[in-house]
């Protein structure tokens, strides 16, 4: 993370866990002075929402932080869209960072995301078949775009270990809120914690988790240099089929990636490129495909193209 002076201000994401209580509380002791406390109550847990709520604002005030709270109806949200709870909850996160961000007209964003949280991170996406990006796990910072308001995400728990953080916590004999939904198997990641990491813990002793954020770091820069090389590449409305055939295979796809979320695909993945990289094949592969969002692309005159069903 870029250092930062200690009065540059932040908005602080903080949900009354263990992470962010630690996170905002290490802030105010390191001589932060312009802090804003964002809490979002996603209703998904009934009163202990509420209570989470209840604790951040009296939290907020006992330290003389201003907040900026706000509630979304996330079941409702991920129902209407057809989408996850997950990722309904993290959307709504992001917008309400946006609108914080608006009213305090502050682009940073910090949030507690710690080594076990990055270590959990890196061995999901490896599970999902992610590419270089996903190994890479979280970035210290991150720039997120919503609408016109540009966000920077920031992660300065990155390098820290769980058990500092409970030994800090302990330390200052700080309170919290336990989040009873962290401990179900309903959600993915919990499955991971609770059952992956265990079984790999006793089987390479507990020093794994050193080698997979070191592997993180190794693949973090080899995506930026990927990224970098690839955004050299132009792309408009329409592909040359010349020039991507003469671009290697991990450019190529990189490149029809951006240009599918430049043209509005909506989550366009490995399967989406690889479906519009068999256009390349002129002879023995198709020359339309279909694309989410009722798009299809097309091959035609020594191009590829984009049309709308």
């Amino acid at each position: 993370m870029a250092p930062y002076r200690r009065t540059t201000a932040f908005l602080v994401g903080v949900s009354g866990g263990r992470d962010s209580v630690a996170l905002l509380t290490g802030l105010l002791e390191l001589g932060f002075t312009r802090l804003t406390v964002v809490h979002l109550d996603h209703r998904l847990r009934g009163r202990a929402s509420a209570g989470d709520a209840t604790f951040v604002r009296k939290l907020a005030a006992g330290l003389a932080v201003p907040i900026v709270a706000a509630r979304s109806e996330t079941s409702a949200y991920a129902a209407d869209r057809g989408i996850s709870i997950e990722l309904a909850a993290r959307e709504l996160r992001l917008a309400a960072f946006a609108a914080a961000a608006k009213k305090k007209r502050c682009p940073r964003i910090l949030l507690a995301h710690h080594a076990e949280d990055q270590i959990e991170t890196c061995l999901f996406n490896f599970l999902r078949g992610s590419g270089a990006s996903g190994l890479a796990g979280m970035r210290a910072e991150t720039r997120y775009a919503m609408g016109k308001i540009e966000l920077m995400l920031i992660r300065p728990m990155l390098g820290i270990r769980r058990t500092e953080v409970d030994a800090f916590v302990a330390d200052r004999r700080l309170k919290f809120r336990e989040d009873a939904s962290n401990q179900s198997e309903a959600h993915t990641r919990n499955r991971v914690r609770g059952r992956v990491l265990p079984v790999i813990t006793e089987a390479f002793g507990g020093s794994f988790g050193d080698a997979i954020l070191r592997a993180g770091r190794i693949f973090e820069a080899e995506d930026a240099y990927l990224r970098e090389v690839a955004e050299q590449i132009e792309t408009g409305e329409a592909l040359r089929l010349a020039e991507l055939r003469a671009l290697p295979l991990a450019i190529r796809r990189r490149v029809v990636r951006r240009w599918l979320d430049e043209s509005g695909v909506s989550e366009a993945g490995l399967a989406e490129v690889e479906r519009v990289l068999s256009l390349l094949e002129v002879g023995d592969g198709p020359a339309k495909v279909n694309l989410p969002g009722g798009l299809h692309a097309r091959r035609r005159q020594g191009v590829l193209f984009l049309e709308r069903t």
